[in-house]
């Protein structure tokens, strides 16, 4: 059956409209048991997906959202008895493949849609083929809704020329209109590199290279003060620039003519080093640890993130349930790794202040003040850093600061 689509630049409610029409269809298409089932990619879009099912009436408590990796591999496991052949569970493209080619199937496709007879895909630009084969399968059988924006893929390497193929089979409709904000300066730049031009500076947007010594104390004065969220957004290749700059922030900056305060500033944690951190903090690679001393270390470990008393919960258990009373560092490390997965996948962070992150991991967020680090030897094609220039800029509200390390940098695309 045909499906509804929304796309449109950064902005523009693709997500909005997306919720509103299935908050629409919901009372017409969902019997007693039934669902709404959103797929996206990230847990953090994931999580938004689910916060928005709960704003609505016609959908609260009725909304299912998952990643579509997640979903991919529970359809497998479901029917693994009739796979052609059963997947590397830890290789996703082989399980997005292996979900689509069961999907294929009707008496499948009905299954899912006997749950789900509504089907809400966000950010889905990024459908490589073996997710895409799940969309198409799904289309089939369920009301889809689907919310896109090709020059939002941040996957230099992807053909989304198949994804585009079959998003024109659907029912388009383009949003135009900018919501996020009314700065022009923001939305001139939004139109100048999507149509492969050169942002120009103006009101909400800054695009300047600074004297070493002054570029600290120009991402403080972009960040210091005013209500609303703020972030620093780090370009590929410019980690250890902002791992420079963060630390002198959070002290404080002082010169003879400026005086920055600290600010409360911290990256935001990747899960994986944040979990190899504190295996390594807990065990060493050759050591064996008893249970009880390793409750012991976990219970006195500095900064320790939020999910590490689930680890001591399961520690105990092991210990009194299975007998388990020696633990390698091999075994700690995948045991952390999946506490901190699961409080990614349905935690909520406790991180406040301001935000540092990588401008992929910006994807479907904004903030009120944002400064973007962008510094020399970013990979990929020049449409790919104009993709992720736009991407960064457009998460925007009200002030964008973008700061290039070298002065050459603005005499290079996506800046002319």
């Amino acid at each position: 059956m045909p499906f509804l689509a929304f796309e449109g630049p950064a902005g523009t409610g693709k997500t909005y409209q997306l919720i509103e029409e299935v908050s629409a269809r919901a009372p017409e298409l969902l019997g007693t048991g039934q669902r709404v089932l959103g797929l996206t990619f990230m847990h953090g879009s994931r999580r938004r997906l689910d916060e928005s099912f709960a704003s609505k009436a016609a959908v609260r408590g009725r909304g299912h959202a998952i990643t579509i990796d997640g979903f991919a591999a529970h359809v497998v496991r479901r029917w693994s008895s009739i796979a052609p052949a059963v997947p590397d569970f830890t290789q996703f493209d082989q399980v997005c493949d292996a979900c689509g080619m069961l999907l294929e199937r009707p008496e499948i496709s009905r299954w899912v849609s006997a749950a789900f007879p509504i089907v809400a895909i966000d950010e889905a630009q990024e459908l490589k083929p073996c997710r895409l084969r799940i969309a198409r399968a799904l289309s089939n059988a369920v009301h889809m809704v689907v919310a896109a924006d090709e020059f939002q893929c941040l996957e230099d390497h992807l053909d989304t020329g198949p994804f585009m193929e079959w998003f024109a089979t659907g029912n388009v409709q383009y949003l135009a209109l900018v919501r996020r904000t009314r700065r022009q300066g923001l939305l001139n730049a939004g139109v100048a590199l999507r149509a492969a031009r050169r942002p120009v500076e103006g009101v909400g947007l800054r695009i300047r290279y600074e004297y070493p010594a002054q570029v600290k104390f120009s991402v403080g004065h972009a960040l210091r003060g005013g209500a609303g969220t703020r972030a620093i957004l780090v370009a590929p290749g410019s980690g250890n620039w902002a791992n420079e700059l963060v630390p002198q922030l959070a002290a404080g900056l002082h010169s003879k003519t400026q005086n920055i305060p600290p600010l409360p500033i911290a990256w935001e944690t990747s899960p994986a080093d944040e979990v190899k951190r504190v295996a390594e903090s807990l065990c060493d690679l050759e050591e064996q640890v008893e249970s009880v001393e390793l409750v012991r270390r976990i219970k006195i470990l500095p900064d320790a993130p939020i999910w590490l008393p689930s680890l001591v919960t399961s520690v105990e258990m092991a210990r009194r349930a299975h007998g388990i009373r020696l633990w390698r560092f091999s075994e700690l490390l995948s045991l952390c790794g999946k506490k901190a997965n699961i409080h990614r996948a349905y935690g909520r962070s406790s991180q406040r202040g301001i935000r540092v992150m990588t401008i992929q991991a910006a994807k479907n967020r904004q903030f009120r003040d944002v400064v973007v680090l962008w510094g020399p030897g970013i990979p990929g094609s020049i449409d790919y850093q104009r993709r992720l220039l736009y991407n960064a800029i457009s998460r925007a509200e009200h002030n964008c600061t973008v700061i290039v390390r070298t002065r050459f940098q603005l005499q290079q695309e996506p800046f002319i």
